[in-house]
């Protein structure tokens, strides 16, 4: 029994004191107590103390994250009217909106005089994307590869980009001295004289990693690689030593020689056109000489059953469809990098594209729809094989025109060197790469002169006379120690570009100026530092004019490099950085197992989708329901929708019926939120209601253990969420968390449509499929998939359809979050409490116009939560 007076009862004993206008240390807010001891004491007291919450012993500790939470959490919940709970006797509005108002006053009025100190956020360093991306634009170098040399950022309110978080600590300014140095020597000039553009072709019949493939055993035809001379099959050279191809006796012949593929690559089975390595990095065209074909069956043999299934290497023909090549830049041991991809055309032709490239790396080719053959597997089948044959793709040549150089040197070689001779260095035993120095006959004025111009071009303000003799004083005591005029200032741009004035955004508290503005804008809208132009806005003053801001937000969005936005956005928002963190359990699901294809696919695919919201200013309301979708051939499959043409992804309606259209039912996200062998309702759930909603439901008690579903089949999910829910401390977030997983079992672990789930009971009839690897796999339909739910407020839905439609009847919460989502991307600190009032106003600036995505983005950016640090 709770013997305690109540709160009121104390205040009186002050007023009796002559005490009654001073707070007490820790207090709560004014007019709180007597709301607390009349509608909340009777379950939140210290006999009580439902949800593990005293509230008649909750003093005002601002201090303690902790406390702060508890505070916004009481004030939430009593606005929505979840307290005093339905059974209890309502409080009158005045009283509420008394005691609400009171907490939010005690509440905006610290953060708000926390803001006149620090700013909304601390000051931050950039994280590794942005950093490498500085980088790359600093030195003119969109070919370096820099961020998987930093270490992994932390993480908080879901994204790499939180002031608090990204802390710096002295192992950290290693790397970054590390990386540094890496990237000014890796943009310096390779050689004295400039490099020539050479046109080479590379044949296939001549690669030693085609070659390869010819040599084995004949009991594994799918493996292997068929020489042909146009469509006419050369079977019978393979497994003989001599040269596959006629070489420069007749090029004519060589030309329309190739080899036809029938798998895909995977383990041994491994082609690159391993004869071609870049010389240097830079900017290279890629030509490719490719068709699709068709091989033919096996004969059936007199006696023998039939096998189809077996390609006839010696009928290899033209193909009614083209087929998808994927092509990959490779840095041993297999580092792959996706460059590029096309359609290989039913009749002999050349697809071409320019990619960047590092030196040393080759190029690797795979035809992408094909099954790939795992050695070992030695009853697998070719699952897209026919009674009429099997689809193949035929390789005659790469061609690589370049390095592709504008200038020479380069501008990033300029930027550190200018016109400053170079010359060539020779080790004395010739068994090294020679040395390339840059001459320098006034070291000290040559050096002043060009660290000037550099920090002019690095530090993103203007800079400091007292900054150039600082870099100059390190330059100064590397060449007064015998170094090179050359190491001298690579160590003092490795300085600047490790300093904080570079990896720290220049944010005061208060309004930011015009420099911190363009700063922030460009952070936000292309990941990377401010351009010339939006420098050039930002000396000149006119940045912080609410028409020319909206003119330079709107030049950033229609820039090509606003997909380095778009990208690391989706990655953090949406979580697809973590598209392959799961795979399909090859057991049950051995169909999406290991299919890079659908990954790319359905990866860019939500990229995309966003980049459309945003050019088109479509409206939030398209993240939970549209009437089109961006897919290629694979995924118009993989949805059951009709058939398209083609490895590119297009704008195409949404058929009736269909449950796609909108964010919520796409691949990439159905297969984030798995575990790769079942679907959680409980993780699609939470992160509907965090990510799509804005709701982030609270974690679960650390004595809970998860529920795992059950392989066999035996149980649904529900089943198991039901006896789950019976545990108190779980049922009451579990009413809000799983009526969105649930709306979505209707899609497997890779997204596709399904009405019963897979199992592996053995009492019940197995299907037999063939697993992308070529084996063939069992798999059981177990019960069937029940995806009808119930919302915490008592509203029902059959299905996604239904759904869809629940979550639309509030389109501006959808708003709320998006904007809060950009909110946080862009400053590098959460949406508080205190902030809430600015969200609203950006949504009643967007409510016209269906809160449109890129209206959302151009209010943000004029907001004072923009604008403001």
């Amino acid at each position: 029994m709770n013997t305690r007076p109540p709160r009121s009862a104390l205040r009186a004993c002050a007023a009796a004191a002559g005490i009654a206008g001073v707070a007490f240390a820790g207090e709560p807010p004014r007019g709180t107590a007597e709301f607390i001891d009349q509608h909340c004491a009777s379950c939140h007291d210290d006999d009580q103390k439902k949800g593990d919450l005293d509230l008649t012993a909750l003093m005002f500790e601002p201090t303690k994250a902790s406390n702060f939470a508890t505070w916004i959490k009481v004030h939430d919940r009593v606005s929505a009217g979840e307290m005093p709970p339905k059974k209890k006797p309502r409080p009158e509005p005045a009283e509420l909106a008394a005691f609400t108002g009171a907490v939010a006053n005690a509440l905006t009025r610290y953060e708000r005089d926390q803001d006149a100190l620090n700013g909304r956020a601390t000051r931050r360093r950039l994280n590794r994307t942005e950093y490498e991306n500085a980088l790359r634009d600093l030195l003119h170098a969109p070919w370096l590869q820099l961020k998987d040399r930093l270490p992994e950022d932390p993480i908080a309110y879901h994204y790499n980009k939180i002031a608090a978080a990204l802390d710096m600590s002295h192992d950290q300014l290693g790397h970054y001295l590390e990386v540094a140095e890496f990237a000014l020597r890796d943009v310096m000039a390779q050689q004295v004289e400039r490099p020539q553009p050479t046109v080479q072709r590379y044949y296939a019949r001549a690669q030693r990693t085609f070659t390869s493939n010819t040599k084995k055993p004949t009991n594994e035809p799918e493996r292997m690689v068929i020489p042909v001379n146009g469509y006419v099959s050369q079977y019978e050279l393979l497994g003989k030593k001599g040269p596959m191809t006629v070489g420069d006796a007749d090029p004519a012949t060589r030309d329309i020689e190739a080899f036809v593929e029938i798998a895909s690559q995977y383990d041994s089975y491994r082609m690159w056109f391993d004869a071609f390595n870049a010389p240097l990095a830079g900017r290279y065209k890629l030509r490719f000489n490719t068709f699709s074909a068709w091989v033919g069956p096996s004969s059936q043999e007199p006696g023998m059953p039939p096998r189809w299934w077996i390609p006839d290497l010696a009928n290899v023909m033209p193909s009614q469809r083209t087929e998808p090549v994927t092509v990959y830049a490779e840095t041993f041991p297999r580092q792959f990098r996706l460059i590029g991809k096309f359609d290989a055309p039913t009749t002999p032709g050349v697809n071409e594209f320019e990619a960047w490239l590092l030196k040393g790396e080759t190029i690797h080719p795979d035809a992408a729809r094909f099954f790939r053959s795992e050695q070992g597997f030695w009853r697998y089948r070719n699952p897209l094989a026919t009674e009429q044959g099997s689809p193949g793709v035929g390789f005659r040549w790469l061609e690589v025109e370049g390095p592709l150089v504008d200038q020479w040197p380069s501008a990033g070689h300029q930027l550190l060197f200018g016109d400053l001779p170079l010359r060539e260095i020779s080790s004395a035993a010739g068994k090294v790469p020679a040395v390339i120095e840059v001459v320098s006959t006034d070291h000290a004025g040559d050096a002043e002169r060009l660290l000037r111009n550099f920090l002019q071009h690095a530090y993103r303000h203007p800079v400091a006379e007292t900054e150039v003799q600082r870099f100059l004083s390190v330059a100064k005591r590397v060449w007064e120690k015998g170094g090179s005029f050359t190491d001298a200032m690579i160590t003092a741009y490795t300085a600047v570009l490790s300093s904080p004035q570079f990896i720290t955004l220049q944010e005061k508290p208060g309004a930011l100026d015009d420099f911190a503005i363009a700063e922030r804008l460009a952070f936000f809208l292309q990941n990377t530092v401010p351009d010339d132009e939006l420098r050039a806005v930002a000396t000149s003053g006119r940045l912080h004019d609410s028409a020319v801001l909206r003119a330079q937000t709107e030049r950033l969005l229609a820039s090509p490099k606003s997909r380095q936005f778009v990208d690391a956005f989706t990655d953090y928002w949406l979580d697809l950085r973590k598209i392959n963190d799961i795979s399909p359990d090859p057991v049950t699901y051995g169909d999406y197992y290991l299919d890079d294809l659908l990954s790319e696919s359905s990866l860019e695919e939500t990229q995309a989708f966003v980049t459309e919201l945003i050019r088109a200013d479509l409206p939030v309301r398209n993240l939970v329901d549209s009437d089109f979708v961006l897919v290629n051939e694979k995924l118009a499959a993989h949805y059951g929708l009709p058939p398209v043409a083609g490895v590119a992804l297009r704008r195409v309606p949404v058929p009736a019926g269909s449950p796609r259209g909108g964010l919520i039912t796409q691949a990439s996200i159905l297969k984030i939120t798995t575990n790769g062998n079942s679907t959680s309702p409980v993780k699609r759930g939470a992160w509907i209601m965090d990510r799509i909603l804005g709701k982030p439901p609270s974690p679960p008690p650390p004595n809970v253990p998860a529920v795992e579903a059950d392989t066999r089949g035996a149980t649904t999910i529900r089943q198991q969420l039901d006896l789950h829910r019976n545990n108190p401390t779980c049922a009451g977030c579990h009413q809000n968390i799983d009526p969105p997983g649930f709306a979505l079992e209707s899609f497997d672990v890779a997204g596709v449509w399904r009405q019963r789930y897979r199992g592996v009971d053995a009492a019940v009839p197995a299907e037999v499929g063939t697993a992308r690897l070529g084996q063939r796999f069992a798999f059981h339909y177990a019960l069937p998939v029940d995806a009808k739910g119930e919302m915490p407020d008592g509203t029902p839905f059959a299905d996604i359809y239904e759904f869809k439609k629940i979550l639309l009847r509030d389109e501006a919460q959808l708003a709320r979050n998006v904007a809060s989502q950009l909110v946080t991307y862009a400053t590098g600190a959460p949406v508080r409490f205190s902030d809430r009032a600015a969200i609203e106003k950006i949504l009643g600036r967007t409510q016209k116009n269906g809160y449109g995505f890129r209206a959302l983005i151009h209010e943000v950016v004029q907001s004072e939560l923009f604008l403001r640090k």
